[in-house]
């Protein structure tokens, strides 16, 4: 359990409250290794629904949007890294690196 789970066990943090932030934690974590671009994706627009929620504390609402700006730059690294790898063909029917 992190750090921040444990403070919202301490606040008296109702248990869906609790169980929802397990769900966007879990999708953050996973973010972390290998997941597709598609799973990154689907982990942002989860942060997203949970950030738009008004009632969502501040402290979360900040830990949500850090972990969301971690995951959007692994991302890009990765749309990065895949752009680098696009071939073309030039004028002459040669493949090369874009």
């Amino acid at each position: 359990m992190d750090s921040f789970r444990k403070w919202l066990e301490e606040q008296g943090a109702a248990p869906e409250f609790c169980a929802e932030y397990d769900r966007l934690h879990a999708a953050y974590e996973a973010a972390q290794s290998d997941m597709t671009l598609e799973e990154s994706f689907a982990g942002l627009d989860a942060m997203l629904e949970k950030l738009e929620d008004s009632g969502l504390p501040l402290e979360e609402a900040l830990k949500l949007y850090q972990q969301g700006m971690e995951l959007l730059a692994k991302c890009n690294d990765k749309i990065d890294l895949v752009e680098k790898q696009i071939l073309t063909v030039n004028e002459e029917g040669e493949l090369s690196e874009f």
